[in-house]
């Protein structure tokens, strides 16, 4: 039988892929990789008194660290999603998206004021499906990993199939066992059980005993914003994460399937190809009439990955990556047709 379905997604495997990203990069809300890792996008929080970026415009930002290149492609400015163009300046406490090449990163955190911090502790709350496969997969990356179930049974079950994890019977929402476990010295705190409310009180309950990060997995996107409010730590959604591994799959040409989705912020990234002889291909992209809440983030050209700039020039060989609001996409393709 040929059903033609040419892609299987696992919402697990989507959702242990999202996680492990942001195992390895545990300063940071949210991560995704682009052309196969050359490039990150790094959701990051704003600490205060940085003075390199303090009250600086962005374009000014940019021009004071020519040694490197990243774009600013979303802030998240409490539940308002704000596109950034080069007069826009930093508040503390709002999430800038960067896109940047991978080994850049050192560079944008020493300007961000941040620490590149190493993961080496995690602890896994839940014996789920994600937490099991995080259980075997983890260890392998060389972190020293801990699964703990509530349910005495089931993680007797877990202890006798995984053999790289640490197994315990114990409640990661019990203030007492977390102490006894030294949660203070914990790196990655994930909470991936079947409920909902117990990772949100867990994942609090870690981060204010002192674990380093908190990821929380939630399988309704609702509590997305309370999370995000109270800046306790990374928010995973199975769902969400599925759909970004299908819509990575679908590579668009000029049609207006985003290629991925983020859940925090309204903003889609499209891949878009322009024609020949399109607007985008006479003028540079800051000549140009661009709808106000998008921002070419990267463009490929000939497998050449480069960080746009208001004086990159397309051409119909290349590929842009776009981040917009979906309501401006329809103005935005118009640029890319002849």
């Amino acid at each position: 039988v040929k059903f033609g379905v040419d892609i299987v997604i696992h919402p697990e495997r989507a959702a242990c892929e999202e996680i492990t990203r942001l195992v390895k990069h545990p300063y940071a809300v949210q991560v995704m990789d682009f052309e196969a890792g050359r490039l990150t996008m790094l959701g990051l929080t704003i600490d205060q008194d940085c003075e390199s970026i303090d009250g600086i415009p962005l374009g000014q930002i940019a021009k004071n660290n020519s040694h490197f290149r990243f774009g600013v492609i979303a802030v998240l400015r409490g539940q308002e999603t704000i596109v950034p163009w080069a007069e826009f300046t930093f508040k503390a406490g709002v999430i800038g998206y960067f896109i940047i090449k991978t080994e850049d990163i050192q560079n944008l955190m020493t300007l961000l004021c941040k620490e590149v911090t190493i993961t080496k502790r995690v602890m896994i709350i839940g014996g789920s499906k994600i937490g099991r496969s995080l259980a075997q997969e983890l260890p392998n990356e060389s972190f020293n990993t801990r699964l703990v179930d509530y349910d005495r049974p089931k993680a007797g079950l877990i202890s006798h199939s995984i053999d790289e994890s640490m197994i315990i019977y114990g409640d990661g929402t019990d203030i007492e066992f977390l102490k006894s476990e030294n949660i203070q010295n914990v790196d990655s705190f994930i909470c991936v059980t079947e409920n909902e409310k117990t990772n949100l009180i867990a994942g609090l309950l870690a981060k204010h005993l002192g674990a380093k990060q908190s990821i929380i997995h939630v399988s309704t996107t609702e509590y997305i914003p309370t999370i995000q409010e109270i800046g306790v730590g990374a928010v995973v959604s199975k769902n969400l994460s599925t759909v970004n591994a299908i819509l990575r799959e679908l590579h668009t040409d000029i049609t207006e399937i985003p290629v991925v989705t983020f859940d925090e912020i309204e903003v889609d990234v499209i891949e878009f190809q322009p024609e020949p002889n399109s607007p985008v291909t006479q003028r540079p992209l800051k000549e140009l009439n661009f709808p106000k809440d998008c921002i070419v983030g990267m463009i490929n050209h000939h497998g050449k990955i480069r960080i746009a700039h208001g004086t990159s020039l397309l051409t119909e060989d290349d590929t842009a990556l776009v981040f917009a609001k979906p309501k401006a996409i329809s103005k935005l393709k118009k640029l890319f047709l002849s």
